[in-house]
This record gives structure tokens, sequence and C-alpha cells, in this order.
């Protein structure tokens, strides 16, 4: 009789009873010379149950039976065997027992039991799963006996080189993922799989330009590769091609129509009711899909929609009770209500969660300067820069911080910095002008006015701040101009009014003038003590402006 070839059961000790029904239902192989079984529960009283031991007893099999399982999945022993098995070019068969996040494992990329991944706990009976399991374990047995011959092994030699680096990958190891990747990609140019993968490295590390690469050659040897066009599509949202983003996962999906992630990350892109679309899709395809969730909170939050977005992200967190973004998200939201309390609780558990998250703590930097407590603020600020230099909202936020606490040329540092990341930043143009004009410094300032502007065409408050900077080097024209613009925009700031009438005054046009400060006065600004909080008197404004105001003018300015 032909020996028979010996399997290897690596398993949670959570699931000893999984790992008992299993070796009774291969009882059957075992009688017939087909397979013999092995579980550290096989050890005697008298062995030394050590890893090392265990892997020895790995090494000296055919078959990993990796039973799955949210316990085995979180076990380091069993990640420690299944990468010993994979450097073994060993044969590794998952077995699914429950539902649990093996789709966000390495084992994602193996044939897995039973049929389709259909957790064994949901088969009625339970019986009908393992007697599934048993007959693909049955089919595998004999492809591994078939499978004997040099050739055969030469050419599965660049999968199992491929699947060691799919594991690197999820460890962490990213230097040696991408030697592995590469070592594939030299023994079969034509692994399609692994450039992928090894784009996918590539983007996580920020080497944006080799992950497109990388991308690129995997469509190229493979047109129909879904997944090579969704992460073609990540990267070209990273680049700001928003268009070709698209492109790319409008082709994942029309290549694979149930693929929720390509959904997912569309819906990171698009429009926010295009958006909202896709995450419901991809909500609909994988109801566990905690990230959907997530990004479908944020899209509700813009869309201002706050009890759906809170839901959304007590969802996600409830899924994946580790998601640091949910709870950074969430925070924000408890932020903007005014609950301080509920959104320093989620912002401190995000940073418990990644230590390393620059906009959590940027976040809660936010939330201290709300309560006034700014040195607090400044330290959260810094240390988002610190772990993010490019972080263009926190040296925004932090330069905000500065400008009301009147060191204005802090503020203009940090809002440079703001603005040269992002130049399309409207609010640190307006907020740096702000500074500028605290230094009258009105050149530099109305230049920023001027770029917030643009950027920003309905932003009345810089209207009125360029207004009043014209006023102060003397373009009496452009200010009226500007303030008539701002008002135009909001007409119930009295502000403007007055602004708009002391100009009116300097262009001694005392009726405007008179109009405006009435106007002023209607909506509810105390004009007299503006005015004198500005000038000393009357007569001083008259010095200024080198002309007399008429009566009935000097009447509504009197103290």
């Amino acid at each position: 009789m032909s020996k028979p070839l010996k399997g290897f059961i690596a398993y949670s000790h959570a699931d000893t009873e999984a790992k008992n029904k299993l070796g009774t239902r291969l009882a059957v192989m075992e009688q017939q010379n087909e397979l013999t079984t092995w579980h550290d529960g096989d050890l005697t009283a008298g062995d030394k149950a050590s890893q090392e031991d265990i892997l020895k007893h790995l090494a000296d099999s055919d078959l990993l039976l990796y039973l799955v399982s949210a316990e085995s999945l979180a076990s380091k022993n069993c990640n420690k065997e299944l990468a010993e098995a994979l450097r073994l070019d060993m044969r590794v068969i998952p077995i699914i027992l429950e539902s649990c996040d093996w789709l966000n494992h390495q084992l994602q990329d193996f044939e897995v039991l039973p049929d389709k991944g259909v957790p064994i706990n949901e088969w009625h009976p339970e019986s009908r799963g393992w007697q599934n399991v048993v007959d693909g374990i049955r089919e595998a047995v004999a492809e591994t006996r078939a499978r004997v011959s040099n050739a055969a092994k030469k050419e599965t030699l660049p999968e199992w080189v491929f699947q060691q680096g799919n594991f690197l990958m999820m460890l962490g190891e990213t230097e040696r993922a991408i030697e592995a990747y590469s070592h594939a990609i030299n023994l079969k140019p034509e692994h399609a799989g692994a450039y992928n993968n090894r784009g996918i490295v590539y983007c996580n590390i920020g080497e944006v330009e080799k992950a497109l690469d990388d991308f690129n050659t995997a469509i190229e040897l493979n047109p129909s590769y879904a997944g090579a066009y969704n992460n073609r599509g990540i990267v070209y949202n990273v680049k700001g091609e928003v268009n070709n983003a698209i492109n790319d996962f409008n082709t994942a999906i029309t290549l694979k129509p149930d693929y929720a992630d390509a959904y997912n990350n569309r819906g990171n892109v698009g429009e926010v009711e295009k958006a909202l679309d896709d995450f419901n899709t991809a909500i609909e395809l994988n109801p566990s899909y905690a990230g959907a969730y997530n990004n479908r909170g944020i899209v509700y939050n813009v869309k201002g929609e706050v009890n759906n977005a809170i839901n959304d992200f007590n969802t996600a967190i409830t899924l994946k009770p580790d998601y640091a973004d949910a709870y950074n998200n969430r925070g924000n939201v408890y932020s903007n209500e005014g609950n301080v309390d509920k959104a320093l609780k989620d912002l401190n558990t995000a940073i418990k969660l990644d230590p390393c998250f620059a906009e959590a703590y940027n976040s809660r930097g936010s939330v201290y300067h709300k309560t006034g407590e700014l040195e607090r603020a400044i330290a959260d600020f810094n240390t988002a820069i610190e772990l993010n230099p490019n972080y263009a909202n926190a040296y925004y936020n932090r330069g905000n911080l500065y400008g009301k606490a009147g060191d204005a040329g802090k503020a203009i540092e940090d809002l440079s910095e703001a603005i040269k990341l992002n130049p399309d930043f409207a609010d640190a143009y307006y907020d740096r002008g702000v500074a500028y004009g605290k230094k009258r410094q009105f050149e530099p300032a109305i230049a920023d006015y001027t770029k917030a502007i643009e950027w920003s065409p309905n932003n009345a408050k810089a209207y009125c701040n360029r207004g009043a900077a014209y006023f102060c080097t003397g373009e009496f024209d452009l200010a009226i101009e500007d303030y008539t613009t701002a008002i135009g925009v909001n007409p119930h700031d009295a502000l403007v009014y007055f602004n708009r009438a002391l100009v009116w005054l300097c262009l001694q046009n005392g009726d405007k003038a008179k109009a405006d400060l009435a106007a002023a006065g209607r909506i509810g600004l105390d004009v007299s003590a503006l005015f004198h909080s500005l000038y000393k008197s009357v007569a001083d404004f008259e010095r200024i402006i080198d002309a007399k105001l008429p009566a009935d003018i000097k009447t509504m300015l009197a103290p």
C-alpha cells in the first residue's frame, strides 16, 4: 500500500471541539491509508510542547489543515504555522468554521472549504458542511499525490514565493514582501498577481509612481484583472487624478459587479449623492464592511444628517472595535455638535488605538482650541505635524490658533506652510490676510483676501476685510466696491454698513454715510459706541479725514 499523506491541523484551542470533529470525519481516509493527521493535542504528557517541536511536526507534513475562526485568526501560533507552511511550499487548506474576517486575512488567497466559503456553522445540518470539507480534502489529497514531478514543483515555486510575499505584507514586513514579490516576478515574469501586490506595498509606503507602474503592468498582463484596476484607481485618487480614478473603479465594477471594495473606493471620490449610492451598494454586497459604514457616515455628516452619520460610525465600531478612523470621525461629529465630552472620549480612544494617528491629534487639538485649552491644543497640533510634516490642516489649525492668540508672526509662518502644501486652501489665505492686517502689512493682506475670494467667491468676510485694507491704504473706491459686494452676499452684517459709512465720510458723501449708519443701527449695532472705540472723538475723526461732518451725522455719532 502507498504511504499516506500527512496533514497538520492548525487550530485555536478555543476550537478544540471542531478539531475533534474533523479528526472523526477523516477516520475513513486514515483507514484507507490516504491521510493521517497530527495536532498538538497528540503530544503525550512527557512531550515538550514547545513551538519549535510543533513546527518540526509541521515540517514533516504534506498538508496544512487550518481551522478558521476569529480565535485562530488572532492566534500568533496559528499564523506562525501558516507562515512556516508557506515557507515549506506546503499546500494550505483553510476550513471556515464561522463567520469571521478571513477575507481580509492572508487566507483570502486560498481555495477554502466548505464550498464558496460558507462557514460550517451555517450549514443545515452541520454534518453536510463537514462532509463537504472531507470531500474537498479527499480531492486535495488526490491532487497532491499527482503533483510530485520536478516540473510541477518548478511550476508552483513562483506561486509559493508569491504567497510568502502576501504573508509578509500582512505582517507589515514591507521590504521582505517586496523582495518576495520581485523574486516571484523573476521566476515568472507574467505573474500579474505579484505585480499587483507589489504595487499595493509600494502604495502603502508612499512610493506612488512605482505602485502605478506595477498596476499598469498587472493590467497589461491580465486586462480582466478587476483588483488591479481597483488598486490603480486608489493610486490615481492619491495623485489627485479623479477622472482616471473613477474610470478604473468603473472598469473594476464592470469586470466584477459584486466588487464591494470598488464601489466603496468609487464612493470616496464621487459626488455626495453618487457616493452615498456606492456606499449603500458596498454595504448591500457586504453587510459586515466596516469601512463602507465609516465612509457612508462621512457622507451623511457632509449632508448634515448627523444622526445617520453617528449610527454608521457606531456600526463600523461594532463591526471593528479597533477602528481608529471611525472613532476619529465620530469624535469630529460630536465636536461639531458641541458635545465636547463625547468628542474627547472618542478622539482619546482613536489615539490610544493608533498612537501615530496624526488626524486624531489634529481633531483633538481643535476640540481643545474650542474649550480654550490652548496649550493642549498647540501640543496636539505639534504632534500631528511631527507625525505628518505634510499635514496642511494641522498647520492651518495651529496658525489659526496663533492668530487668535495675538502672535501674527507665527500665524503667518504656519498659514504659509499650509498654503504651500495646499495651494487651493481658501481659508488659509483668508486667515493669513487677517494676520497680515494685524501687522498692518496691507498689500500682502489684500493679495491673500483676493486669493481667498478666487477660491470662495461668496466669502463675505473676505470682501469686508479686503475693503478694510483698501480703506487703510486710501483706495476708497475699491473699498466701497468690496463693502457693497459683501452686503450683497450678506445684507444682515451691520459692521459692513458701518465700515462703508466711514468710507463715504472720507469721500464726503454725507447722505450715503447717513443711510449706512442708519442701516447698521436698525440691524442692532451701537453705532456711536463702535465709533468712539475707534476714534477719540468726532473732532479727531474730522482731523484725520481733513473734512467737517454734517450736523446730522455728528448727532448720530454723539456719545
